[in-house]
Formats: C-alpha cells, sequence, structure tokens
C-alpha cells in the first residue's frame, strides 16, 4: 500500500471513529433527555390527576386507580407513601409510569397514569438516521479532502526520491529541494528534509569532486617519470631481472593510462563517434584484434554469435577497450569458461564464479571497488565508456559475472 493510501485509510479511519463515538454520545444524550422529560410529563399530569381527584372523586388524564398493568416495584413503591415513575411497558409498547398514593374514602389506594414513548423513538429513529447521512457526507468531504492532501505530500515525496536518483546516477546538479516545489509557505518537514538531502549531496559532490582531481593530478604526476623509467627499462640488457622490471614497469603503466582515462571518462569530456555496423561481425572483429594483442584474454572463452543480421550503432574502439577490460575482469576474478554471446542488440559477457558482491551489484562499477579485491578501473572504465557510447551495461549474477551491454539498435 503506498504512503498515500495509508495517510487516506488513517484520516478514515480516525475520522470513523470520531463519528461513531460523537453520534453514541448524541443518541445517549437524546435518550436522557427524553427520558427526563417523559418523567417530568407524567409527573406533572399525575399530580394534576390527583388533585382533580381529591376534588372531585374523579379520575381525568388517563389516570387509574390500583391499575392491574402497573409494575408491582412501582405499586409498592406508591403503597409506602412515595410518588415514583417507572419505565415498562404497556401492550407492548414502552411508556413511563407516574404513580402516587391518594385516599378514596377511607381506603388507601395508587392512582397511576402512563406516557407513551413512541413519539420520543420517532424523534430518535429521525435523529439516527439524520446523524447517519451526516456522517456519510462529513466522512466523504474529509476523505476527499485527506486524498488531496496526502497526493501532494507523496509527489514531493516522490518527487524528491527522483531528483536523489538522478543525483545518484551522476546529474549532481539537480536539488532535491527545487524539485520539490513549495505549495504551502513556511517550511515543513518534507522541506527540512530535502535541505538535508541536499547539503549531503553537496558535501559528496565536493568529497567526490576532490578525490577524481586528486586521481587525474596523480596520473599525471606519474606519467612524466614513467615515461623516463619505460624507456630506462628497455635499455637494459636481456636479462632475467630486466625481465621482471619491464613486466612491473608495463604494469604500472597501464595502472597510469587506466587512471587518467578513468578521469577523462568522468569529466565528461569524450564523445563518441557512433557507426552503423552489423553486431556479429563487429565483435569477431574486435575478439580478433583483442586476441592478436594478447592471448590470454581470450584463453577458456566461448563466443557465441546469435544476431546476424542485427545492426547497431557503436565506435568500434570504445566497444573493443569494454570488451577488452570485462574479459580480463572475468578472467582475473571469475572461473572459466568465459562466454561472449550476443543477442538482440546486446552483448553478455559470463563467467561462472562467485559471482559480483551485492555492493557492486547495488551501486555499480566505482573506481577502487573490485569483487577480487583489486583497484576496481576495469568495470569503471567500461561503463564509463557505455555511457559515452549512450550504451547501458548491467550487471547480475546467474551465478556467475554475467555483464550484459545494451546498444543502441538501428530502427
Amino acid at each position: 500500500m503506498s504512503l498515500r493510501w495509508k495517510i487516506t485509510l488513517m484520516t478514515v479511519m480516525a475520522v470513523l471513529l470520531t463519528l461513531v463515538v460523537s453520534a453514541l454520545l448524541v443518541r445517549q444524550m437524546i435518550n436522557i433527555s427524553e427520558e427526563h422529560r417523559l418523567r417530568d410529563e407524567a409527573t406533572a399530569s399525575l399530580q394534576q390527576a390527583v388533585k382533580i381527584l381529591d376534588e372531585t372523586g374523579i379520575s381525568v388524564l388517563g389516570a387509574k386507580v390500583n391499575d392491574p398493568n402497573l409494575p408491582a416495584d412501582a405499586m409498592d413503591a406508591a403503597q409506602q407513601g412515595q410518588v415514583v415513575t417507572y419505565r415498562g411497558t404497556l401492550e407492548n409498547v414502552p411508556v413511563v409510569f407516574a404513580a402516587a398514593p391518594v385516599e378514596l374514602g377511607s381506603q388507601p389506594a395508587v392512582l397511576s397514569l402512563s406516557v407513551s414513548w413512541a413519539n420520543s423513538l420517532q424523534v430518535r429513529s429521525s435523529v439516527d438516521t439524520a446523524l447517519l447521512w451526516a456522517g456519510i457526507a462529513t466522512l466523504i468531504l474529509v476523505s476527499t479532502v485527506g486524498i488531496l492532501f496526502a497526493t501532494r505530500l507523496v509527489k514531493r515525496l516522490w518527487l524528491g526520491a527522483m531528483a536523489a536518483r538522478s543525483i545518484s546516477s551522476g546529474q549532481r546538479e539537480i536539488a532535491v529541494g527545487q524539485a520539490i516545489g513549495k505549495p504551502f509557505a513556511g517550511k515543513d518537514e518534507v522541506d527540512q528534509f530535502a535541505a538535508a538531502v541536499d547539503a549531503m549531496a553537496a558535501e559528496l559532490k565536493s568529497k567526490i569532486a576532490a578525490e577524481q582531481r586528486f586521481s587525474a593530478d596523480l596520473a599525471h604526476e606519474l606519467r612524466t617519470p614513467l615515461t623516463g623509467l619505460v624507456t630506462a627499462a628497455s635499455l637494459l640488457e636481456p636479462s632475467r631481472p630486466a625481465e621482471l622490471v619491464q613486466d612491473r614497469v608495463d604494469k604500472l603503466r597501464t595502472l597510469v593510462e587506466d587512471l587518467l582515462e578513468v578521469s577523462r571518462l568522468e569529466s565528461g569530456i569524450d564523445s563518441a563517434e557512433l557507426v552503423e555496423l552489423p553486431l556479429d561481425a563487429c565483435v569477431s572483429q574486435i575478439l580478433e584484434r583483442i586476441g592478436a594483442r594478447n592471448a590470454s584474454a581470450l584463453h577458456d572463452v566461448e563466443v557465441q554469435l546469435n544476431a546476424p543480421e542485427q545492426m547497431v550503432w557503436v565506435d568500434a574502439r570504445r566497444l573493443e577497450r569494454i570488451l577488452e577490460n570485462v574479459l580480463n575482469n572475468a578472467h582475473a576474478h571469475g572461473t572459466g569458461p568465459v562466454v561472449v554471446q550476443t543477442g538482440p542488440g546486446s552483448i553478455e559477457i559470463l563467467d561462472h564464479g562467485t559471482g559480483f558482491p551485492n555492493s557492486i551489484l547495488a551501486t555499480g562499477p566505482e573506481r577502487f571497488v573490485s569483487k577480487g579485491g583489486g583497484i576496481g578501473l576495469g568495470l569503471t572504465i567500461a561503463s564509463g565508456q557505455a555511457a559515452v557510447m549512450g550504451a547501458k551495461m548491467r550487471l547480475s549474477n546467474k551465478p556467475g559475472a554475467s555483464v550484459v551491454l545494451h546498444l543502441r539498435r538501428s530502427l
């Protein structure tokens, strides 16, 4: 159940409970008031009947002497010298009896009369009907107003959530406070929450920017001495120590180049040169180039080309960079065989290892976060290059780590 309907349901339940309690109180008050009125009316009529009986010896106003229909309790109380009123029934009709002691000659007797509740019951029935319709009208009105207010509140929260998702996807210029709007004067809790989110986003943005600048500056600073180191390593006499030095220098050079590439991708200065190409043929040629340059990248790789007629818009150089990085990541952290298969506008690389950690699946590829404890630049570069091409990269576990690249298909 959405928050809007939860708020509406709580409002309706609160109003309904208030209406029921109010109706019961009003009904009880009417009952008590009518009973007092009827008792007073019966007592007044009886007093008048007693007076006339004493003066004329005639019973009037429906009063009866020693009425057998008078309840025994009322009869006993009147015989003891009390003027009493008593609720009872007469011919299955609710009435109020009034009884008082009188003297008929030298003999004590009880004079009584009854007043019917019929009119009071009609009044109570009319009041119940009026309360019912008033309750229904009030419930509908309050529910409508509650839905409108809840919808406005939930809409602001929904807009805030969408803005937060946009920020998390990289659109850090968005402000949650502006996205949710201000339908009311002043600030409420939603505005305060939006302000807190904006403050947090601004702090994270500054930290991310500082970290990106540090990585880019570090890579630039390392590039100059690394060039000299590569040159010096190439001048070493052929030997096992020289091979080890050259191998480590080459790895260091690759790392620095990757850092520079990540910095360019994150800065948003790169743009793709898209060309319409047949998907299967393009993937086959790219894998051939990767294998010619790095045979280990295609070790234990199964290629399944399933989209011979599919045309896609790609930048072949960037697609090659994506596939090479994903294959290297699969070999480094997964288990063979590694399957590369094409589908309608998509390429999937699947290994048979333990899969991605939940943290990577939740947030996507990040620098210095890897499923195998590495620095995590391979998937970050692949994701960045895919974004430049307008493609989408999805990570999942099947089991095994699955990377699916959705390309822009031709119409």
